[in-house]
């Protein structure tokens, strides 16, 4: 018997140290592609007019001075570009140093393409008239400079990295050829994992040595980094210490309940070792499967620490009571056989729970719900290997020096003496709930997600006032099949033309014809819509070429007709084309786009804002064949709306999953109904307190309910399944309660205050998601404990089981 305990023992040691090679191959995905919905309809039209409307990739550097810009401010933007310049992923870049001077100079629309336009570089002009002017342009106000002229950007373009790219496009066309279990997708998608942690090496490398540039030290400017590869890089560093920082913490709180609870150190090691053997075993799991974790993921460490230590204690809790128990002979063994269906129930009803993630769209939240079910799995099945082969090196534990809870005897003659009251103030606590519950709503600011002393927050909230916004959107217009004015041979004379402009001769046909996509119907819509966005409070900075038509009349000094804008487009330089005109205009597709930032930091409601921006439109335009809302805010806006509401229906299937274990477990209807009741106050009074204090839900908090239940359901399983042994006894209905919470009751009270100040360490987070996630499972969990100890006794008493 003994050398197979060893051998057993060898072979745990061996899969750990696979397990620890492996684990080395944890990877932290925090892209832009973890908060859209893969299948999400206007995520593949996202992707469809970013192939017609070009962009670049660029980080935003928001300098920020203690007055008004001068000379010196001026110098230090000219030393910041030649070294952001010379860093290797660098393309280019563009300040108010290399912002032309249009007006000042009194240059004509022709010189746009036959002369070198002045900057500040090269100017005599006053450097006040020359910010007034950047500062008041329809293209440059609000994006590279302020109207305070405080903060100005340095817009810092990034060398696209083809080789990722072009095996990310045919990544997503197999999967929507042949799916992502096929063979062609495994074969390329290692080649893009590897690819991609490749770019996300070199993007850490460059952001570091862009923010190595900076004097932190020059009172007198402020640097702050922004844009959406800066924010992915911090996340996955904020990913990183989190995990590092929960994991320590928890571990250490943990040590010190055990502690409390075994005053024993045997009796401390032996779950930590169980435990630590689960996560390692997880870890690796998932380095050799080659999966990424996202920040909603990234808490599995904890939770199983946490899971694990509370499925340990109630099994060495049994093992106490059998211990001291002289007709059992082989105490391990008996224990082992006794937890192992409670212990299985209470694994299979959190996986339920975690299951129900997979019915989400969107993919980290989907992976969240996978981890977490191997994960529990593999937490079972450390508890029935590794915690009884320690055990059975050091069998003996002492019971009498545990901690005691005088408190159970409270709880048990208050559920006794006051179990109608008990269940009145559960019904309140209920109705209440669903109060909040209807409250509940998922407008939320990017920005908050972040603590207000953190760079990020800091880098976003200055350019969100300041620069025009953050959080992009894109209004996409198709216009309908144009009626050419096309000039004869007779009237083509009298056109009269600026004569600023020249004719070219590429604007007419074989045929002396010219085909003009300019015509006032369109410029009167486009101008239209981009004052209609400029009105809303929500909305920042926009763009079209509405902003460049200004900027032309300006120039002019007098509006252009709509021909003469058509050869103002023939004539300009390509290079001015490619960067101004090209991202908001397609002939070709007959298409037009206007770009808008949203004020993240303001408190908007996304869904009304996509709802009355689409209802304009629709209604206040002929000319338009189709339009699309699109861009960063409506996909994250979607991924909420259906993560939202797949949670939500999502929560009903769990309760009745739930409930058909119960009735399968217990055999008894009366009992699986009664089982119910303190699992669905705890987890509807979470909801429902989210939503009275108007705390909008997000990609963590929203899954609150199924890891609520999903948790708070084993201490149910165990106390009713203690229950139905004592029926089989014979045992008087409130001896059996009082036994039970002698029993029982002591490893719910500890495992619940366990996972509660467990949970309570993911506040020590920088992500405010992960902190609300943290503060409000414990508290559940704190609810849960009281609903098993009080309300569900009540219940039993009060029904008369």
């Amino acid at each position: 018997m003994h050398s197979i305990r060893n051998y057993f023992l060898i072979a745990a040691i061996l899969f750990l140290i696979l397990n620890l090679f492996y684990s080395n191959n944890l990877k932290i995905d925090a892209s832009s592609d973890t908060l859209i919905l893969q299948n999400d309809e206007s995520f593949q039209y996202f992707e469809y007019y970013n192939q017609i409307f070009p962009s670049k990739n660029f980080l935003v550097l928001a300098i920020q001075s203690n007055k008004k810009i001068e000379e010196n401010y001026i110098k230090n933007i000219n030393l910041i570009q030649n070294k952001l310049n010379k860093i290797e992923g660098v393309e280019s870049t563009f300040s108010i140093v290399d912002t032309p001077i249009l007006l000042l100079n009194n240059i004509t629309l022709t010189d746009l393409g036959n002369k070198d336009i002045l900057t500040i570089n090269n100017s005599k002009n006053d450097l006040d008239l020359i910010l007034n002017e950047f500062s008041s342009s329809p293209i440059f106000n609000n994006q590279i400079i302020n109207e305070e002229q405080t903060v100005s950007s340095i817009i810092i373009y990034l060398k696209k990295d083809s080789i990722f790219n072009e095996i990310k496009k045919k990544r997503k066309k197999i999967i929507k050829e042949w799916g992502s279990s096929s063979v062609q997708y495994n074969n390329i998608n290692k080649k893009y994992l590897n690819l991609k942690r490749n770019f996300n090496k070199k993007r850490s490398v460059l952001i570091l040595k862009i923010r190595e540039q900076l004097d932190q030290n020059n009172k007198n400017y402020k640097y702050f980094l922004g844009g959406i590869d800066m924010i992915a890089d911090d996340t996955i560093n904020y990913v990183k210490k989190d995990i590092f920082t929960f994991s320590i913490s928890v571990l250490i709180f943990i040590i010190i309940v055990l502690f409390i609870i075994f005053r024993n150190f045997q009796w401390v090691l032996i779950p930590l070792i169980s435990t630590a053997y689960a996560v390692i075993t997880m870890i690796g799991f998932i380095g050799f499967m080659n999966w990424e974790i996202t920040a909603i993921s990234s808490n599995f460490i904890s939770l199983m620490l946490i899971l694990s230590i509370s499925m340990n204690i109630h099994i060495i809790n049994n093992y106490s009571i059998n211990f001291l128990n002289p007709k059992i002979t082989n105490k391990l063994l008996h224990t082992s056989k006794i937890m192992f269906w409670p212990c299985f129930y209470t694994a299979l009803t959190t996986i339920v729970a975690f299951g129900s993630l997979l019915f989400s769209d969107i993919k980290p939240v989907i992976d969240f719900g996978k981890i977490m079910i191997i994960a529990l799995s593999i937490v079972f099945f450390s508890s029935f290997t590794i915690l009884p082969l320690l055990i059975s090196f050091f069998p003996n534990i002492d019971k009498s020096s545990n901690l005691k809870f005088s408190i159970l005897k409270n709880f048990y003659e208050l559920s006794i003496v006051h179990s109608k009251k008990i269940l009145f103030f559960n019904l309140i606590i209920f109705l209440v709930s669903l109060v909040g519950i209807y409250k509940l709503n998922v407008e939320n600011s990017f920005i908050n997600y972040f603590k207000s002393n953190t760079e990020i927050y800091k880098g976003m909230k200055l350019i969100d006032n300041e620069l025009g916004g953050t959080t992009p959107m894109d209004i996409l217009i198709k216009f309908k099949d144009d009626i050419f004015y096309i000039p004869n041979d007779e009237n083509e004379n009298d056109i009269e033309i600026n004569e600023d402009l020249e004719l070219s001769n590429d604007l007419f046909n074989e045929n002396n014809q010219t085909i003009s996509w300019f015509t006032n119907e369109k410029l009167d819509t486009i101008k239209k819509i981009h004052r209609f966005l400029e009105k809303r409070f929500e909305i920042g900075k926009v763009q079209s070429l509405h902003s460049l038509i200004e900027i032309a009349n300006q120039i002019n000094k007098e509006k252009l007709s709509v021909f003469e804008l058509s050869v103002l487009y023939n004539e300009i330089p390509e290079n001015y084309k490619k960067d101004l005109i090209l991202p908001f205009l397609s002939i070709e597709n007959n298409m037009i786009k206007i770009s808008a930032r949203i004020k993240d930091s303001e408190k908007i409601k996304r869904k009304e804002l996509i709802d009355e921006i689409n209802n304009y439109l629709e209604t206040q335009f002929d000319n338009i064949e189709e339009f699309h809302v699109n861009g960063l805010l409506v996909l994250y806006n979607n991924m909420l709306q259906s993560l939202f509401g797949s949670q939500i229906k999502s929560f009903g299937i769990i309760l009745l999953s739930i409930f058909v274990m119960f009735i399968i477990l217990f055999q008894s209807l009366k009992i699986s109904l009664l089982g119910m009741i303190p699992n669905i106050v705890a987890s509807t009074f979470i909801l429902g307190l989210i939503g009275l204090l108007r705390i909008p839900l997000d990609i963590m908090t929203i899954t609150i309910a199924a890891v609520t239940i999903g948790i708070a359901v084993d201490n149910t399983i165990h106390y009713l399944y203690k229950i139905k042994v004592n029926n089989k006894e014979n045992i008087d209905l409130n001896k059996s309660i009082e036994n039970t919470h002698e029993t029982v009751g002591y490893a719910v009270m500890t495992t619940s205050l366990t996972i509660a100040f467990g949970f309570s360490v993911l506040g020590l987070s920088n992500f405010i998601p992960t902190i609300l996630f943290g503060l409000f499972t414990a508290l559940a969990m704190i609810i849960a404990m009281f609903g098993v100890l009080i309300t569900l006794p009540a219940s039993l008493i009060r029904f008369k089981l």
